[in-house]
């Protein structure tokens, strides 16, 4: 029920902010924390915190790799730990999200700018959450063993 609960509330999360994002911020850059932290519409061509990867490597790159997760986690991973299926899960879905995104409007929607860093969007931020936290949940069960 988590999950449900969980990905349900990331995906609306994620959605309607870039929409309204899109529509709210037009013309405009807003400082959130002097100039640190800003609000900042941008359509990103490239992959993950604008690494300059073009359109068909990206592509092929981001199939590549949600397969792999996925055929990873069905051989090893599934029904060991419901924690892990959540984690895969989400992880498995921001991606194809991300992918779908760019696939039907060539770019992905970013608008949360830190300076010196990269724009990003709440699916980049919830993806980098469930990575850490499947890490976590690896590094807890390494330690029960030991």
């Amino acid at each position: 029920m988590y999950f449900y609960i969980t990905l349900l509330l990331s995906i609306i999360i994620d959605w309607t902010s870039k929409r309204f994002m899109e529509s709210f911020l037009l013309n405009w850059n807003i400082s959130l924390i002097w100039d640190f932290l800003s609000l900042k519409l941008v359509r990103n061509t490239w992959i993950a915190f604008s690494l300059p990867i073009e359109w068909v490597p990206l592509k092929i790159m981001t199939i590549i790799l949600i397969i792999s997760i996925y055929f990873y986690y069905m051989k090893y991973e599934s029904k060991k730990d419901n924690m892990k299926d959540i984690l895969y899960g989400l992880v498995l879905w921001w991606a194809i999200g991300n992918w779908f995104e760019r696939v039907f409007h060539w770019s992905v929607v970013d608008f949360i700018s830190l300076k010196y860093f990269a724009i990003f969007n709440f699916a980049d931020i919830f993806i980098n959450v469930w990575i850490i936290l499947l890490i976590f949940s690896y590094l807890k069960n390494e330690s029960r063993r030991n």
